[in-house]
């Protein structure tokens, strides 16, 4: 989830437990302490692969941050005494706002390594909400700026705060019902017949769904939504190759790429490179995390460090929202 989201999930939480007790600055204390697994991006690795992969990894570990949460509330009650006479729930506001960031995160297409240092399988993930969803954060913002602006009057709008914050939870809730409908209705669609599935609510909402399956030579991918009983809209069927062409040895960071997505990925080429893409993020051809990995010379595949392949948005977003307007109408067309 975004930056911005995750500074007001740990804002709101903090505002519901230590507000009452501390005043609106326990907003920004939160806010802060949500924000920090999110650090491990400025972290340099040796290529683009890994510096999508290891992301979400160790700092968004509920086993590392149950760990330093005691370390940090520790750090908070030097820097801001009045938090101490409520170090119970000081303890407690900390790790919440820490493991939320990760649950959060869990909840998006991406996966995150919640399990961390445990090999329990790839990422996590759950989609039942999108990587950036302004419902979700305005129903937070609103809880937060009740307090800020609320914080010089009797209650200051702590109650407001709390409701919000679990009608965010609410929100949360109904994506994953949404998530469950959907895969159940993408289940028994013949064109997804002996394909594995990822289910995803599309951008910035929670109606219409993308449903991506692959087998192990091909890929379909198309829309459906929950205000209508139409089968999958937008169809995109193609060729989809589980292994590289020419390429004797996987590196070890595209093969971390293929755990990474949970088998969601297909190798191609583009200008005359190979190419691994993660067939979660985007909407065929156009996805948003497609990596070179090596270079054709005289008939042979030479590895090189994975360059991811980056488009612009036009090319990332194309006509998908008139896409997604023709799937929430109803049945009619493609």
């Amino acid at each position: 989830m975004d930056s911005v989201t995750q500074f007001l999930l740990g804002a709101s939480i903090s505002g519901a437990i230590l507000g009452p007790r501390i005043g609106a600055k326990s907003l920004l204390i939160g806010g802060l302490v949500a924000t920090l697994p999110d650090l491990d991006s400025f972290i340099p690795l040796d290529n683009d692969i890994d510096n999508m992969t290891y992301h979400r990894g160790f700092s968004h570990s509920v086993i590392v941050q149950t760990i330093v949460a005691p370390v940090i509330a520790l750090a908070i009650g030097k820097l801001v005494p009045s938090t101490w006479s409520h170090k119970k729930l000081l303890f407690l506001t900390v790790w919440l706002a820490l493991i939320t960031h990760s649950l959060l995160d869990s909840l998006t297409t991406y996966g995150t390594q919640i399990f961390w240092p445990l090999e329990v399988g790839p990422p996590v993930a759950l989609p039942a909400v999108f990587i950036i969803d302004p419902i979700y954060t305005l129903i937070l913002f609103s809880g937060i700026a009740t307090v800020f602006f609320a914080r010089k009057r009797p209650g200051g709008g702590f109650r407001v705060n709390r409701i919000m914050l679990a009608l965010s939870c609410a929100y949360l809730a109904a994506g994953l019902v949404g998530n469950t409908v959907i895969s159940s209705r993408a289940s028994a669609d013949p064109v997804f017949r002996d394909m594995r599935l990822h289910v995803q609510p599309t951008a910035f909402n929670l109606l219409i769904w993308q449903v991506t399956g692959v087998s192990d030579d091909r890929l379909a991918t198309g829309l459906m939504s929950l205000t209508n009983s139409c089968g999958v809209r937008q169809l995109v069927t193609a060729e989809r190759r589980k292994a590289p062409r020419g390429l004797n040895e996987i590196p070890p960071s595209v093969k971390r790429l293929e755990w990474f997505t949970d088998g969601f990925f297909s190798y191609g080429e583009k200008d005359g490179a190979q190419t691994i893409t993660d067939l979660r993020i985007g909407f065929y051809p156009s996805y948003a995390f497609s990596f070179k990995i090596a270079e054709d010379s005289s008939g042979r595949a030479i590895p090189i460090a994975p360059e991811r392949i980056r488009i612009s948005y036009e090319q990332r977003a194309g006509d998908l929202f008139e896409k997604m307007a023709d799937t929430l109408e109803g049945c009619g067309g493609n």
